[in-house]
């Protein structure tokens, strides 16, 4: 009779072997090659995201589907609190977002009238009475989402645990007085959550968004295309920034080419085809002027250009040093054709709905030197600015992706090592937990990107 022999294992390797890997558990799978099955379909829970606009939000009771879950919102005690509470009644199930606010600070299920307060309390039966015996017991309490208001935007806490400080996960200046935000929070995306941000994250502008109406009338030319290079993205706690902040090119990368107003491709072929935009550019260059709005200036260097957790581009920039303006009536002429693309800020939020259903919210902060500047802004945005940026520019993103395969092999490109880093940086957050340490090395002035792409899409 052959023995097999024992065999000795240490705690870590048995814990390894034993314990599974679970959402926010504290044990991170290896992030080495494609890691894409293991990104959370519904986006990461413990973090704070944009519910809804505030004046959504009257007399009636509002649903909102948020990362799977079913929200009933409503109008708190105190005025301007909005309250959130799972869309479920601990009863028999019924929705609470269809029933009413006869009391301040309340809703009552549609079904039996249990009436629950802003901390998701039980606090009255109206089909039992006064004397109902099942009033406020334990287990008879809806679940409660803790919710701010900034900017006319209500903010959610999705997670179990304790709330993170609001200034981790929302940016500076929703708490900048000075600062008016127009949002839109009325487009859908047939696509998963992580889809729609890694659209921002890549050298797909100068080509997919060439016939962007801005660019058609106001640019020079369709882009020659100058994004070879690559660059290691900037690590900054909460996310990654993007060239516009502090991301770096690798040491003995070539310098950027001049930029050539068309590239030759051999054998005849050339891009763009033609030149024949500057045509007619000098003559829409001051309406596109006109339609601008000034931005916010971020303080603090991770609200600068980048993305950050739970699932947001924004597209800040830093103190800049003064510069000498041209003569005033020249500036429509000196400025880019599409450098009002953003109105403002532009921040973009994919924010999970369902699996392959993701609200996308615009986001346009803008400081205005007195309320006639202010007036004008809001004139633009409500007659061009929405349409421009969030439907005609934003939606040539959505036509791709709507029939996009996020489930078959890919080669990366060195202008992906964005995509790269944030995938493992989801990953490690959804397993291991929000403050669960991400192993990433910020270098001064870079290093190469093309050995950690290309091994990420083997």
């Amino acid at each position: 009779m052959t023995q097999t022999p024992s065999v000795s294992r240490t705690e870590q390797e048995v814990h390894e072997v034993t314990e599974p890997y679970a959402p926010n558990g504290g044990r991170v799978p290896k992030l080495s090659g494609d890691i894409r099955h293991l990104i959370p379909k519904l986006g990461l829970r413990e973090y704070w995201y944009p519910l809804c606009g505030a004046g959504r939000v009257g007399k009636k009771p509002l649903r909102i589907k948020m990362l799977g879950e079913d929200l009933c919102l409503f109008r708190g005690e105190n005025k301007g609190e909005i309250v959130a509470l799972g869309d479920v009644c601990p009863h028999r199930g019924a929705r609470l977002s269809e029933g009413d606010c006869h009391f301040a600070g309340t809703v009552a299920c549609p079904y039996h009238g249990w009436v629950f307060d802003g901390t998701g309390k039980n606090v009255a039966v109206l089909s039992e009475g006064p004397q109902s015996l099942v009033c406020g017991k334990p287990g008879t309490e809806a679940r409660h989402y803790p919710t701010v208001v900034l900017k006319g935007i209500v903010w959610g806490w999705m997670g179990d645990g304790e709330p993170a400080a609001l200034e981790e996960d929302i940016p500076e200046e929703y708490f900048d007085p000075k600062v008016h935000v127009f949002f839109n929070e009325r487009i859908y995306w047939r696509t998963n959550w992580e889809v729609g941000l890694e659209n921002t994250m890549d050298a797909h502008v100068q080509y997919l968004h060439r016939d962007y109406l801005m660019t058609l009338l106001g640019g020079e030319t369709v882009s020659a295309g100058r994004g070879h290079m690559g660059a290691r993205p900037w690590f900054t706690g909460y996310g990654f920034l993007l060239g516009g902040g502090r991301r770096r090119a690798g040491p003995g990368a070539p310098m950027p080419a001049p930029a050539v107003k068309q590239a030759d491709y051999g054998n005849g072929r050339k891009w763009p085809k033609g030149l024949w935009r500057k045509y007619w550019r000098w003559f829409f260059k001051p309406f596109f002027y006109l339609m601008g709005a000034t931005g916010p200036t971020m303080q603090q260097e991770r609200w600068r250009s980048g993305h950050q957790l739970p699932g947001m581009v924004h597209g800040g920039r830093g103190p800049m040093p003064p510069t000498k303006k041209p003569f005033f009536l020249l500036r429509p002429w000196k400025q880019s054709g599409d450098a009002n693309i953003s109105f403002g800020l532009y921040t973009r939020y994919t924010v999970p709905v369902e699996e392959w259903l993701t609200r996308v919210w615009y986001m346009h902060p803008v400081v205005a030197k007195n309320r006639f500047v202010l007036a004008w802004n809001w004139l633009v945005y409500w007659t061009w600015a929405r349409w421009s940026c969030d439907y005609n520019f934003s939606q040539q993103d959505m036509s791709v992706m709507l029939n996009l395969r996020y489930d078959t092999p890919e080669k990366l490109s060195v202008t992906d090592a964005e995509v790269v880093q944030w995938r493992r940086l989801v990953v490690t957050k959804h397993f291991g937990g929000r403050d669960y340490p991400f192993s990433y090395e910020n270098r001064e002035p870079g290093v190469p990107v093309d050995d950690e792409v290309m091994a990420a899409s083997s």
